[in-house]
Formats: structure tokens, C-alpha cells, sequence
């Protein structure tokens, strides 16, 4: 039997679920700006302690390391890193790319996932799903906003997550798209799509990683440091 946590925290809402070998027994979404330090560890110890599991059963998490909010990715990578510190439990990075994607699994095609990046860039891989599989066919990326609109053009779906950003205009040009699918208006449990990555990949022992060896992929600077960068 093995127990696998899921964790998102790379956006504006906190997934969390877990999974008992492939089958998925909880999930939870919080959909509050800004809090995940405060919540994480609590909802962990919630969704454990209602399925009378125990941390130490708990030998799988599978967490996102981005690309998304700098300091949501940092939440979320330093918690999996401490609940599995000092015992055998390993960790699958999870992209959220990968895990957003996730949304437009019951459709057939090309599937286009894309976060807001802000500074007019965007970060989005593309995969094509078919009986519910998800098969990638790029890279994450961080692309600007026009070849984006060219990536976008060739897609059946596109999922997209502005991060919460009230004056985000980089998927605008998606409105009246019936492929189009933002979040923001379409939420989705991103924890036990992130969970049931993991779960997917129990035997692939080249998924799992030590603590030590996981680290976010940002793919570009956070926002303080590309402004600087613009002022010398």
C-alpha cells in the first residue's frame, strides 16, 4: 500500500490531496489569495488525520515546482522538503504546467496550458490528450505574449491562469474562443491532479527524488529582480 500527498501551491489557491496507491480518497481546495503558509500545514494534518493516516505512512509527495508564484512555489517545495525530512520519503516534481493541463483531459486534441507571466510573457508547454492521457510535446517555456497567440492558434484547448491578476490582458484575445477555458472562471482541484501525477509514476524510481535535489523552475526572474535589472 503506499500513501500519495499531492501539493499545488503554485498559483493563487492551495490544492492539496491524497491518493492510496491510484486511487484518489481526498481533495482540497482553498481558493484565498495569499495564504498558503498560513493553511498548508494545517489542511495537510486535516486530510491525514480524517483518513486516519499517519505522516510517516506517507512515503510519496508529489509537489509542483513550477513554473508560477515565486513565493507560492517556495511555500509549497520547503514544506514537502520538511515533511519529508529525516525519513525515507521521496519527492516527484510536478510541472504546473503539466498539472493545469489537467483541466482540458476529458477533451481530445492539442491541448495549450499557459500561466500570465506578467512584463507581456507567458508561460505554456503544450501535450495532446487522448483517452484521458496526457502526452507532452514541449517543453515549459517562457515565451512573449505574440508567440504565444501563435502557439494558441494551433491548439484545440487552452487553459489558461492569470494568477490573479485583476489587470492581466494577455489572454484577452481568447474571448469568444469556446476552446478557452481560464480557471478563474473554470477552478479546478489542482492538488489531486498533482497528486494523481505522482501517483501515476509510483514505479517509475527515476521520478522521485530526495529532498535535496528539488528545486523550483522559475524560467525567468521574479518581478523585483527583472525591474532592477531594467534600472542599471
Amino acid at each position: 500500500m503506499s500513501w500519495v500527498l499531492g501539493i499545488d501551491t503554485s498559483s493563487i489557491d492551495l490544492g492539496v490531496a491524497l491518493f492510496q496507491d491510484n486511487i484518489p480518497v481526498a481533495s482540497y481546495s482553498r481558493f484565498v489569495r495569499n495564504s498558503h503558509a498560513e493553511h498548508i500545514s494545517q489542511i495537510v494534518k486535516m486530510i491525514l488525520s480524517a483518513n486516519s493516516v499517519e505522516p510517516q505512512q506517507v512515503q510519496h509527495v508529489a509537489v509542483s515546482t513550477g513554473p508560477g508564484s515565486f513565493t507560492g512555489l517556495r511555500i509549497g517545495i520547503a514544506f514537502a522538503k520538511g515533511f519529508c525530512f529525516g525519513r525515507d520519503a521521496l519527492i516527484c516534481p510536478v510541472s504546473s504546467l503539466m498539472i493545469l493541463a489537467h483541466a482540458g483531459i476529458m477533451h481530445r486534441g492539442k491541448i495549450v496550458a499557459a500561466i500570465d507571466a506578467r512584463n507581456d510573457e507567458v508561460f505554456c508547454a503544450s501535450f495532446i490528450s487522448s483517452d484521458r492521457n496526457l502526452q507532452r510535446t514541449s517543453e515549459d517555456l517562457l515565451c512573449s505574449s505574440d508567440q504565444f497567440r501563435h502557439l494558441a492558434a494551433s491548439a484545440d484547448i487552452i487553459i489558461t491562469d492569470s494568477m490573479g491578476y485583476s489587470r492581466s490582458t494577455v489572454f484577452n484575445f481568447l474571448e469568444g474562443n469556446q476552446g478557452w477555458f481560464p480557471v478563474e472562471r473554470f477552478p479546478f482541484q489542482r492538488g489531486f491532479f498533482c497528486a494523481s501525477t505522482g501517483a501515476s509514476l509510483i514505479q517509475d524510481f527515476s521520478a522521485w527524488k530526495q529532498g535535496t535535489e528539488i528545486l523550483p523552475n522559475y524560467l525567468r526572474q521574479s518581478s523585483a529582480q527583472y525591474k532592477a535589472g531594467k534600472m542599471v
